[in-house]
């Protein structure tokens, strides 16, 4: 039979806990195994919780002689048999016994709805889950995201931005998501770039098919997971054009810009610690530095100057320039370097070619390190470095069109010096390393460093019947008289006749008219 019960549990004594006795009457159980005992004598625990509530327990000895108190608990748990006829014991929640009753009344009318067969296990399931709250179920999309070893800082950004936007937009139990809540907080967000609210809108489409069971396998999608939701209350949820919202659009460098940034920046640490900063003297480049600290310096210099080489020829990302070990470089007959799939954006690890001069460079570079040396030490403040490197240098960092040079600003101008030397699209995808050629084309190519006039001049040149290449500096129909070579321009056969034209069958098409085709 269905009931609720406060459960009896048995914890440690509390520290700082008054023991006091105090006699009772014996249960009937007690008078059996003793009828000659009518009364009990307890020891009672007395002590504050951490909310400085008074608390009161049975004390008793435990198989290893060690006294433990016994209360019960502060809320009901509920007894009843499902729709399959298992006894279950569930938590209602609630400190007040006719409140559990209800809870408790709503169980058994679920259950017996499913011996029926007008629900089903499985919308119980749902109905249970709908009641817990977000939190929990995002412990255990991100516990999923590690065991499928997502990328760590991948998880950890899903996990923040989840966690906030769920708190921000209202979502407290599962119940609560729904995709319009999600879109008035998203538009309330005052200075948000379209790529972060795609962003959030990827997160939490993701998050609803998860939570309609929907499991990932290596590239295998399958609902083979336990099933939250009925349907995902983001699906189909819309995303911003980031085209035409982009905060901070990249710009190419040029090659004297990279010239000059290479240069500046390998004497820069060096010359900073020679600058005066003060007095007479100030801006002069005559401080005293001990021939150790010179040489640590021009090292340092030497060193973010080959980062940016780097990372300027071969395309490579800064989280790949930072993993980048001495062991992933082969600078033999055929110089490349191999980015692991756990280091590499799309986890399929790939071999990237390095140009002759820069292995050169990477071979002295790395003579005196180990395998497991990490090629470069690429600190986190490596952006405020290369703003400093680059107002040393004179190179604006924004430009007229309002478009910015940065470390990612590198891997774009690979892109585009890779099609100005007119190395082939699919070629410069690979290199590029991109699943989509439009990528390659499109994002990562600055079409004002590419030469238009020049790929204009390659096409083949058209003669029109009867003339030569030569004749066709200036058009036909407009000759100069004092240029040799031109064909002078002839009236078209036209006649003055009006009635020649209405007679002809198709009176729009003008008698000896052959313009340009």
């Amino acid at each position: 039979m269905a009931s609720v019960k406060r459960k009896t549990v048995t914890r440690s004594l509390p520290s700082g806990a008054t023991i006091t006795t105090k006699k009772r009457p014996a249960t009937r159980k007690e008078l059996e195994q003793s009828p000659s005992t009518t009364t009990i004598t307890e020891e009672i625990a007395t002590w504050k919780d951490r909310n400085g509530k008074k608390r009161t327990g049975t004390v008793v000895v435990d198989k290893q002689g060690k006294r433990r108190v016994r209360t019960k608990s502060q809320t009901y748990i509920a007894k009843y048999r499902d729709g399959a006829g298992i006894t279950q014991e569930v938590p209602t929640g609630c400190r007040d016994k006719q409140a559990a009753e209800s809870r408790l009344a709503e169980l058994v009318a679920v259950a017996e709805k499913v011996r029926a067969g007008s629900l089903t296990t499985l919308d119980v399931r749902i109905g249970e889950h709908s009641k817990t709250p977000v939190e929990q179920h995002i412990c255990d999309y991100i516990a999923d995201l590690r065991g499928r070893k997502v990328n760590e800082e991948r998880v950890k950004s899903t996990d923040k931005r989840l966690r906030d936007s769920a708190s921000e937009a209202g979502f407290r139990l599962l119940r609560d998501l729904n995709a319009e809540a999600l879109r008035r907080w998203l538009r309330s967000q005052d200075g948000m770039s379209a790529a972060t609210y795609n962003w959030h809108v990827e997160v939490w489409v993701a998050f609803g098919w998860w939570l309609t069971g929907r499991r990932i396998e290596g590239k295998r999608r399958s609902q083979t997971g336990e099933r939250r939701m009925a349907t995902n209350p983001f699906d189909g949820f819309g995303k911003k054009d980031v085209r035409a919202d982009r905060k901070r659009e990249a710009r190419a460098y040029t090659v004297e810009e990279m010239n000059r940034l290479l240069g500046q920046t390998r004497r820069r640490p060096l010359e900073d610690a020679l600058r005066i900063i003060r007095g007479p003297r100030k801006g002069e480049l005559t401080a005293t530095v001990s021939a150790e600290r010179r040489s640590k310096l021009e090292r340092l210099g030497l060193e973010r100057a080959l980062i940016y080489k780097t990372m300027f020829l071969t395309g490579l990302r800064l989280d790949e320039m930072r993993t980048l070990l001495v062991a992933d470089l082969h600078l033999g007959d055929t110089p490349h370097l191999v980015l692991k799939s756990t280091n590499e954006k799309n986890r399929k690890g790939s071999s990237v070619p390095l140009r002759s001069n820069l292995a050169a460079e990477l071979r002295t570079w790395t003579a005196d390190k180990s395998p497991n040396e990490r090629v470069f030490n690429v600190p986190k403040g490596m952006l405020r470095i290369l703003n400093r490197d680059l107002e040393a240098a004179g190179i604006p960092k924004v430009d007229e069109s309002k478009k910015r040079l940065h470390l990612h600003a590198m891997r774009h101008s690979t892109g585009t010096h890779l099609s100005a030397a007119g190395v082939s699209p699919r070629t410069a995808q690979a290199v590029m390393r991109h699943s989509d050629i439009k990528l390659t084309m499109n994002t990562y190519t600055d079409e004002r460093l590419l030469d238009s006039a020049a790929a204009v001049e390659k096409l083949p040149p058209l003669l029109i019947a009867g003339a030569t290449e030569e004749s066709l500096v200036a058009p036909t129909v407009a000759p100069e008289s004092d240029i040799l070579g031109q064909r002078r321009s002839k009236r078209d056969k036209m006649t003055d006749d009006s009635d020649v034209i209405r007679k002809r069958k198709n009176p729009g098409n003008h008698l000896g008219f052959r313009g340009f085709f």
